[in-house]
């Protein structure tokens, strides 16, 4: 079936059904909407974990120097 068609068939129903329809497509999108947002949480597995910088962090590395001059 065409949406062209199910347009068509909904503007035949009764206001009541019409209210009714409404009401179970909404809840159709909030459970997706809920849903999706569940899925975005389990993509960041590090948010909220403590970030640890090393006590060497901005030491020069001489070393490093001296190899990439040669």
């Amino acid at each position: 079936m065409s949406l062209k068609e199910l347009e068509d068939q909904l503007k035949k129903l009764s206001i009541d059904k019409k209210l009714q329809l409404v009401k179970t497509l909404l809840s159709s999108i909030q459970e997706d909407t809920i849903t999706k947002a569940e899925e975005t949480e389990k993509i960041y597995p590090l948010r909220g974990l403590p970030i640890t910088i090393s006590d060497d962090f901005d030491e020069p590395m001489t070393e490093l120097w001296e190899s990439l001059a040669e």
